[in-house]
């Protein structure tokens, strides 16, 4: 966190007034010149904000060790001498987002149970020391 926040600390912005413009009228594209260092402030800490706000939910994730396919799926045999093998039964809990439509039975590779669909988790605040039952939004990783 600390890392993140040093990372987009307001970089300086050096204005050059070294140059002096004679007397008489300005053009107007070098009107706002002044400016530039109070907006890129402006803008950084925006940012700053942004990234503070998005590490305060962030959670970390561990190290997830792959899954072999045998180990997560059941090849289902069908037809009528069981030749065909390409249908593939999920043995394991999965997430299921709200926009999740099944395709017909016939075309579908991976079959999810619906016993083992999943659109809620069981999250424990370390702080509070409570758990609360919350929507999953997304996964970040799968095995």
């Amino acid at each position: 966190m600390k890392k993140n926040m040093k990372a987009h600390e307001e970089k300086e912005a050096t204005v050059d007034s070294s140059k002096k413009v004679e007397e008489g009228a300005i053009p107007a594209y070098l009107l706002d010149r002044n400016e530039v260092n109070r907006t890129k402030v402006l803008s950084n800490m925006i940012k700053q904000k942004r990234k503070e706000k998005a590490g305060k939910w962030k959670v970390p994730i561990e190290n997830v060790k792959a899954m072999a396919e045998d180990e997560m799926f059941k090849v289902l045999r069908s037809g009528k001498r069981k030749k065909k093998a390409w249908k593939r039964l999920v043995n394991k809990v999965t997430f299921v987002s709200d926009s999740f439509t099944r395709k017909p039975p016939k075309y579908e590779r991976f079959i999810r149970p619906t016993g083992l669909r999943f659109k809620k988790a069981h999250v424990t605040h370390p702080e509070l020391k409570t758990t609360f039952c919350l929507d999953i939004l997304g996964v970040k990783k799968n095995p």
